[in-house]
């Protein structure tokens, strides 16, 4: 078994590991230290492995095309700590971090606390994916999770804020004491929303997080979800919505 550091605490220079993590996936010595730099101004003093990817050979929280998540501590708070690939379609953190930034403003996601050029700082929110939260949840729980995953989706379309990827709710929700909607590294106000008819289409169409909605929930009229669904999407109003989970019986 891989045999692991505790922590990279103090952020030491000479760490080969928090090297690889820092500038994957190709280390940069120079770009090593500029980072180095940046998560210091950030008041980050511990990168702690954890989680069920394996990158360099260390366990992190996540990996995308544009950044890998790892664990950091500030001071005594355990956070989310988003680091900017330098093979990323991006030069910053920027764009990403005002598009978070508006998703929290509407009551949205993990709680954006400060960002740099390679580095997004957030509130650490842990659970399961809503698919395998969703395998051992009874009915209660199901409708009142679905129910709430909707209402976000809703505050999203009314900020005008597309998430661009709630047709994968399995990559993109985490269930804990609630449902929480994370990453959006492809969120744009350029195009229409479409956040609760992506979403919908997850929770009670087609894919696997639907195939364990529908068991914990019961029989589900899809034909009733999809016709409800096609309305809310004609004019995105709150009346589109309670009728949509009035469809659902949420």
């Amino acid at each position: 078994m891989h045999r692991q550091r505790a922590s990279f605490s103090g952020l030491d220079a000479s760490a080969p590991e928090l090297a690889k993590i820092l500038t994957y996936p190709r280390v940069d010595e120079s770009d090593y230290s500029a980072r180095l730099g940046e998560l210091r101004g950030l008041g980050v003093s511990s990168i702690i492995p954890g989680g069920d990817t394996i990158v360099s050979g260390m366990s992190i929280a996540g990996k995308g095309c544009v950044g890998l998540v790892v664990r950091a501590k500030v001071g005594k708070k355990m956070c989310a700590l988003k680091i900017r690939r330098v093979d990323a379609n991006r030069q910053s953190m920027a764009g990403e971090a005002r598009l978070h930034k508006i998703a929290n403003d509407a009551g949205v996601g993990p709680r954006l606390y400060d960002y740099t050029q390679n580095f997004m700082l957030m509130e650490f929110a842990e659970g399961p994916s809503i698919a395998e939260w969703a395998s051992c949840a009874g009915k209660d729980e199901a409708q009142q999770t679905a129910k709430s995953v909707l209402e976000q989706c809703y505050l999203l379309d009314r900020a005008g804020l597309d998430h661009g990827q709630l047709s994968r709710l399995d990559r993109h929700v985490i269930v804990a004491k609630r449902a929480t909607i994370i990453d959006f590294e492809t969120a744009s106000t350029e195009r229409r929303t479409a956040n609760v008819s992506a979403a919908g289409q997850s929770l009670f169409v087609a894919g696997a997080v639907a195939a364990m909605i529908g068991r914990a929930m019961g029989k589900i009229d899809r034909e009733a979800a999809i016709s409800a669904l096609r309305a809310y999407k004609r004019d995105q109003t709150r009346k589109g919505l309670k009728a949509l989970l009035d469809a659902l019986d949420l």
